[in-house]
């Protein structure tokens, strides 16, 4: 799966992902605002001939990679 980052900052992740994996962002975004570090977990879809749908993930006392990481290993097993 290709991701484009879109801004990355110490507490702030947004990343663009291909239009197909658009139904991967409901359950993410569930998974991700259960997380006790995470202050604000979203998706925007934009317009759907222009724009790729993205993540935003805005954490504290953590890494939004970390989050991210934790919560996709979780999600497989």
């Amino acid at each position: 799966m290709e991701l484009r980052v879109i801004e990355k900052e110490h507490d702030v992740l947004q990343i663009e992902l291909p239009k197909a994996e658009e139904t991967l962002l409901i359950p993410l975004v569930e998974a991700l605002q259960a997380e006790e570090k995470v202050v604000e977990a979203r998706y925007i879809i934009g317009h759907p001939y222009l724009d790729r749908p993205s993540l935003y993930l805005r954490t504290k006392g953590e890494k939004p990679q970390q989050v991210l990481k934790r919560v996709l290993k979780v999600r497989q097993g």
